[in-house]
């Protein structure tokens, strides 16, 4: 892995020197610096207790642009996560640590390049898997893991590989294959597992399909096959989307897939670019053998963008209910994407 960080590195540079002597329009490099604090008081009442933590507090940096109309680049860098700060057990360092494995997250979650050529592009790096639906489109910084599936909170889903992706002419919609490692092998090519995916993608104007299958190597010749089938409709200031997934998490050591099925819904009203308003649910299909019951949860969350004309600060709160905690959950934070354009 440190072989591929370093070219890719190297590359970079020689892009950078390369860049800065160019005028195209297809030359670009911007850099952000993305703190985030979330406060979370939370009551269940069985067992019955008082808890509170840091929720999604974190702090990311994000390198992206681009050397011409063929060449692009993401590198996407989480440098610290406060979430359990006031646990038992917390490791301030443990993002640090967890460079070159494969089987949780770490401080580099993108580090790709990316070839277009036409309808074509060539992906080679740390990218996320295709799966997951429309769940996975916002950037880690930016959602509420309250409310998120437990596919998302579960799944370790930056892994290396590569992926090459068709567009069809109408881009109405794209093709993709992508081979990476997997991340239930401990290190990602010391493992010898990998993950295989497909997935399509579609902009229809009011309707929005991502629908993917996976095979996640879980050990040699054998794989845990995920399938998310992503539905979203656009009205005018409504957007509703709802994911399916063919699991419901991880097990206990996270070796592995469950079964069952994750249905994640959310309907979301933007009438303004200073404010919105989302409605989230989570219903967990869970195989009788696993849990005794299935479980849901469902909340509200209200963002505010106090700057006029940019929606680099965000003010955001939360209200959620657990059926299986049976307890609730509020959230106040604030997150501030501070912009750099470097050409």
């Amino acid at each position: 892995m440190k072989k591929y960080l370093l070219s890719i590195a190297a590359l970079l540079l020689g892009l950078l020197a390369h860049s800065q002597e160019a005028d195209d329009l297809g030359n670009y490099a911007e850099v952000s610096i993305i703190p985030r604090l979330d406060l979370n008081p939370s009551w269940t009442s069985n067992p019955r207790e008082f808890g509170f933590d840091l929720g999604n507090s974190s702090l990311y940096t994000l390198f992206e642009g681009s050397a011409s109309e063929h060449f692009s680049w993401t590198i996407a860098n989480h440098w610290f996560a406060l979430g359990a700060a006031n646990q038992p057990g917390y490791d301030a360092f443990e993002l640090f640590k967890a460079l070159g494995y494969s089987d949780t997250v770490n401080w580099v979650d993108f580090c790709k390049a990316d070839l277009t050529f036409g309808s074509w592009t060539f992906t080679l790096g740390k990218d996320c898997i295709t799966t997951g639906g429309h769940e996975y489109d916002d950037w880690d910084w930016e959602v509420h893991p309250l409310l998120a599936s437990s596919l998302w909170n579960d799944l370790s889903p930056y892994q290396w590989g590569g992926k090459v992706a068709w567009t069809t002419p109408s881009e109405l919609s794209t093709f993709s294959l992508q081979m990476t490692t997997s991340p239930f092998g401990e290190r990602p090519f010391g493992s010898g597992l990998w993950t295989y995916s497909a997935q399509w993608s579609g902009d229809y104007d009011w309707y929005s399909p991502l629908w993917s299958v996976s095979a996640l190597g879980v050990d040699k010749g054998e794989y845990n096959w995920l399938i998310s089938l992503g539905n979203q409709l656009l009205l005018g200031d409504w957007t509703v989307t709802l994911d399916w997934s063919n699991t419901c998490g991880m097990n206990e050591d996270y070796s592995a897939l469950l079964g069952g099925q994750t249905l994640h819904g959310r309907v979301d009203y933007a009438p303004s670019e200073r404010w919105d308003l989302s409605l989230r649910s989570n219903y967990i299909i869970t195989p009788k053998t696993i849990y005794e019951s299935n479980w849901w949860n469902a909340g509200a969350i209200f963002e505010f963008f106090p700057l006029r004309d940019s929606q680099d600060l965000r003010l955001h709160a939360l209200a959620a209910y657990d059926s299986f905690m049976e307890g609730f959950s509020l959230s106040f934070g604030i997150l501030y994407n501070l912009n750099f354009r470097l050409w």
